[in-house]
């Protein structure tokens, strides 16, 4: 058997990384009470759902008595040899007492030591000493993906609650989703009082058919108490809706004013004034990344129970995933103001560091940018703040 020796930490990442990559058929944890308290059970089912069922046994470690640990692990070790078992220490993530511990036995037992770059996705650092290393063993075949990367936290990706108009698998909505950009981003400051215009006057239920009187069209933009209150402004936007074909048949004369909605998906997404956002940032991150999503729906203790008010959820913008890092996506559109901007920091952080840990990418992706404090704020929290034509992917 091959048993891989690991110091659990906080990052499930760190925790199974050799797992996922080598046939191992034992995993060892050693760790603190409360760590091994909030991981283990996550930690065990991950191993025995994707990892062929390995086994996983977790050893509490005191955090002052470095004598106890060392017997303990001591203890543990030749057990695992005496029954004819090729031992290996993980020492990704571990702390500094462990990996003293974790050198001073491998050295002792002549048992190979490596650590993997989790940014780099590599092995970086392999005990020279032994005439054994984990590249000795027999890779796995495992493919690591956003709904792995969640469940290995915790969580569950909640798929009931996905809106169909966030699918781009149709070649001409993709198409369509850029010309509805193109418009949103020359009217950046009106895009979210178009959305709520339509959505209150011009969207019916059933149909994708809108015939309205011209005149009561004017008196409801003049009613309005923001700046998308005259007949001039709204026709603008709406005139090149209907040159990018999102709107056809599109007529404001002659007391009339009455368009068709190319589909349905177009449709939803003028209804949803952040939907446009999203989507074009979706389909740019789709092409740089391993995995990519769109209007996530994260489950945050992996049971869903499909009852209003029980299932904790947060839902992410997009989410993607390179390599072993996950990048969490939020997106605004309009006027940045301190209230919004400060709640659009906060729930990205949230979300993040519950389902993304250390080693997740952090950014909201706006219209518009916020004020010089918040651009600090964002930075002090590890967010990147970018306008969409800012937006450089590197590989």
């Amino acid at each position: 058997m091959n048993v891989v020796f690991e110091f659990l930490s906080e990052e499930p990442i760190e925790n199974l990384i050799t797992s996922m990559r080598f046939k191992m058929d034992k995993a060892i944890y050693f760790g603190y009470h409360e760590t091994i308290e909030e991981w283990k059970d996550c930690t065990a089912k991950f191993l025995n759902k994707y990892c062929e069922g390995e086994a996983s046994v977790f050893h509490a470690m005191s955090h002052t008595d470095v004598q106890s640990m060392m017997k303990t692990m001591r203890q543990t070790i030749e057990m695992e040899i005496s029954q004819g078992n090729q031992i290996y220490f993980d020492m990704t993530g571990g702390e500094d007492a462990i990996l003293m511990a974790f050198g001073m036995l491998a050295g002792e037992y002549d048992t190979p030591m490596h650590a993997f770059d989790i940014p780099k996705n590599k092995i970086n650092k392999l005990e020279e000493g032994s005439a054994r290393s984990i590249l000795d063993v027999e890779p796995r075949a495992f493919s690591l993906d956003l709904d792995k990367y969640i469940e290995m936290h915790g969580g569950k990706i909640n798929y009931s609650l996905h809106k169909s108009s966030k699918d781009m698998d149709d070649p001409e909505f993709a198409e369509d989703v850029e010309k509805l950009w193109s418009v949103e981003n020359d009217f950046t400051e009106e895009w979210n009082l178009l959305s709520i215009f339509l959505r209150n006057h011009m969207m019916p239920e059933y149909s994708l058919e809108v015939n309205c009187d011209l005149e009561k069209i004017e008196n409801s933009l003049k009613n309005t108490n923001n700046h998308l209150n005259t007949l001039s402004k709204f026709n603008a936007i709406m005139d090149r809706l209907g040159e990018a074909g999102i709107l056809q048949d599109l007529r404001h004369s002659d007391g009339v004013y009455s368009f068709r909605y190319k589909n349905k998906a177009v449709k939803d997404c003028l209804k949803d004034g952040g939907s446009t956002l999203e989507l074009y940032v979706y389909k740019r991150e789709q092409a740089v990344s391993d995995d990519c999503k769109v209007g996530v729906h994260l489950d945050w203790d992996g049971v869903i129970h499909y009852s209003p008010g029980i299932d904790v959820l947060n839902e992410i913008d997009v989410l993607s995933l390179k390599g072993n890092i996950p990048v969490f996506i939020s997106c605004k559109t309009g006027k940045m103001g301190p209230s919004n901007t400060l709640h659009a920091l906060y729930e990205l952080q949230t979300v993040a560091e519950r389902f993304g840990g250390k080693y997740a990418k952090k950014v909201l992706v706006t219209s518009r940018m916020p004020a010089d404090v918040y651009i600090t704020r964002a930075e002090e929290m590890g967010i990147s703040i970018e306008q969409l034509s800012d937006i450089r992917h590197k590989s």
